[in-house]
């Protein structure tokens, strides 16, 4: 995923945060806009295209979706589709992997995060290990509706219904993937939303109290999930400082800079004797 996707996905789980409950609608909303997305291509290149306008857009999706998805999952829309992406399907990657989110929240928010994990991960064995199973879900001639039918055979309300909704639509919109390698995404995704992204900071000195919890809801609404702090002071880096999470660093300390600008002026130095 390109950066101003990862950064797209990353702002959209933050304004996320505000739609998101004990209710799984609004992630089988997102599902539904996803796919919608996803099977036209003209509609996708005008929701992806920064070049047209906001006001286009959205009368766009009202027209399309206001009959299909509840008012919030329009409004949301919306705002994710004003984000800038790589690739135009990366609008409808970061719509799916934003309803497999709000499914997580939903299981959290009700207490059972841990059976939904347990239940794709059974699942995802039984499909890995039977070619059969793995053939009659993949089939790209079979119809969705039939897939669905085994599915619910196999399921049932054996599985909570957030589980249920994320093998659907694993399993109904695989896009030509691999219907085991989705459902690994979508295992991994839920399991991800129940741990804490680890931050570890360098500061130059200690932080109050009231900096350390500003510093953690911020990068929580940055990435959308709970944040814990590990913190060290290196006065070292004069000031400022450098944050390391999600395979991310965000370098804001004062020596990065002067040695910045130090190798500015340095470029700068040699442009002129140069000329």
């Amino acid at each position: 995923m390109a950066s101003s996707t990862r950064q797209a996905l990353a702002q959209a789980k933050a304004d996320a945060s505000a739609y998101l409950g004990s209710d799984l609608s609004f992630a089988t909303d997102l599902f539904v806009v996803a796919d919608a997305i996803s099977g036209s291509t003209q509609l996708r290149g005008i929701l992806s295209d920064t070049s047209t306008e906001s006001a286009a857009k959205n009368a766009l999706i009202e027209r399309v979706f206001s009959a299909k998805v509840s008012s919030n999952a329009v409004e949301f829309v919306k705002k994710v589709a004003a984000l800038r992406f790589s690739r135009s399907i990366d609008l409808v990657v970061v719509l799916e992997q934003l309803g497999v989110h709000a499914a997580a929240a939903t299981a959290a928010k009700t207490s059972v995060l841990s059976q939904v994990e347990d239940e794709l991960f059974s699942f995802l064995q039984a499909v890995a290990s039977d070619r059969d199973l793995q053939f009659a879900l993949s089939n790209k001639s079979a119809q969705t509706e039939t897939k669905l039918a085994l599915v619910n055979t196999l399921v049932g309300s054996k599985a909570h219904a957030v589980t249920q909704a994320l093998i659907n639509q694993a399993v109904g919109a695989s896009r030509g993937r691999r219907v085991a390698i989705v459902l690994d995404q979508f295992a991994k995704q839920v399991a991800a939303y129940g741990e804490s992204l680890v931050a570890n900071v360098t500061v130059s000195k200690e932080l109050e109290p009231s900096q350390i919890e500003r510093l953690r809801s911020t990068l929580a609404g940055t990435y959308g999930q709970q944040v814990s702090l590990n913190i060290e002071v290196d006065p070292s880096i004069l000031g400022g400082m450098v944050i390391q999470i999600a395979g991310e660093i965000i370098d804001g300390s004062v020596s990065t800079r002067l040695q910045n600008l130090k190798l500015q002026l340095v470029k700068a130095s040699s442009s002129i004797n140069r000329s």
